[in-house]
């Protein structure tokens, strides 16, 4: 009789786990994307918030045939999750299940992919962009303004510049892309808000070599140890030609003694692109930014971004920042890349 009873016991919790589980289950939302990032990594877009015990439970995924989910990560817009898994093959279709749902879905890997970067729901991988102004009052160069908070970028004959950074390390890292050789392109996208000039103007990229720190502020002056036309990181280290606009020959951002700390905007110029008309995106690229973000894979802790300013003009060009309410306006990075590495991967733990 006491065997009976223990029976039905268990039964009974078995079936309130499997209700719960189904439950559970139910109250997922939509899977709208699976795309295979590289050969270890696949990102799946939600088309409602999830939470994480859920999101991150690697038993709720399966793929077939053959591939193991070894971890799942919920990004923090919580529509997004990115899996970790054993190696996937280029070319070759795999099925995708949520267990306990009616979700399946086929992936295949191709052997060349793009990502973005930025910020938004619209961006492969999102929260790693900084950006600001380093406005400058002619009147008060002792302290300007590090107008990150604005919600654009500006750039002006009388000195303003405006500085932009991409933050790939996480991303690269845990996609498992770790060779510069696979990025094979590399471009910047930024929408112009403003242009008054009746005439094309040209805005230049210098790659920054030390560490900046964005404005908290709007048209307020910099805080203490804040970034300003006189000086970087703090008022003790002076810019080599304020506003943040090095000279120096022989600096040119390509070998890692550029970043030893004595040197601030690279002396050579990676780009200089014609904006004519305001209300449209314009998109820096070039074989030298290309080779900037092949830098900043091998070595992510030199990744400072790049400085833009104003070059043969004569009216401020005003761009939309990271904090503009529309995320499509906002500055994304675009990378093409090979999706299999030559690196061998240590295993997950």
């Amino acid at each position: 009789m006491k065997t009976y009873f223990w029976i039905s016991v268990m039964c009974v919790i078995c079936l309130a786990l499997l209700v719960s589980n189904s439950q559970q289950a139910e109250d997922i939302p939509k899977l709208l994307k699976a795309v295979p990032l590289s050969q270890t990594a696949i990102q799946l877009q939600f088309d409602g918030k999830l939470q994480a015990e859920t999101a991150e439970n690697v038993e709720l995924y399966q793929i077939a045939p053959n591939i193991k989910i070894e971890f799942a990560w919920l990004d923090d817009r919580l529509n997004r999750v990115l899996l970790l898994t054993s190696p996937l093959e280029i070319g070759k279709t795999y099925r995708l299940t949520l267990k306990n749902t009616q979700t399946k879905m086929d992936i295949t890997l191709p052997a060349e992919n793009k990502i973005t970067f930025g910020t938004g729901n619209a961006v492969t991988f999102s929260g790693g962009l900084q950006d600001t102004s380093l406005i400058v009052n002619k009147n008060r160069k002792t302290r300007n303004n590090n107008a990150g908070a604005e919600l654009t970028l500006s750039c002006n004959p009388t000195g303003n510049v405006f500085f932009v950074a991409f933050d790939l390390f996480d991303a690269f890292e845990d996609m498992g892309i770790r060779e510069p050789k696979q990025v094979l392109e590399a471009s910047i996208s930024l929408h112009v808000q403003q242009s008054d000039s009746d005439v094309a103007q040209t805005v230049i990229l210098r790659r920054v070599l030390l560490p900046w720190r964005e404005g908290r502020g709007t048209s307020t002056r910099a805080e203490e140890n804040e970034l300003t036309y006189n000086s970087s990181l703090h008022r003790n280290l002076p810019w080599n030609k304020p506003p943040a606009q090095a000279m120096l020959a022989g600096i040119d951002g390509d070998n890692e003694s550029d970043y030893n700390g004595s040197e601030d905007v690279a002396h050579r110029i990676d780009g200089a692109f014609k904006i004519e008309e305001a209300g449209k995106h314009y998109t820096f690229k070039g074989d030298l930014i290309t080779d900037a973000v092949r830098f900043w894979v091998k070595n992510p802790d030199y990744n400072y971004g790049y400085l833009f300013a104003l070059r043969d003009g004569s009216a401020p060009i005003i761009f939309s920042s990271k904090e503009n309410a529309d995320e499509n306006l906002r500055p994304v990075l675009t990378i093409r890349y090979q999706t299999k590495s030559d690196v061998e991967t240590a295993p997950l733990r």
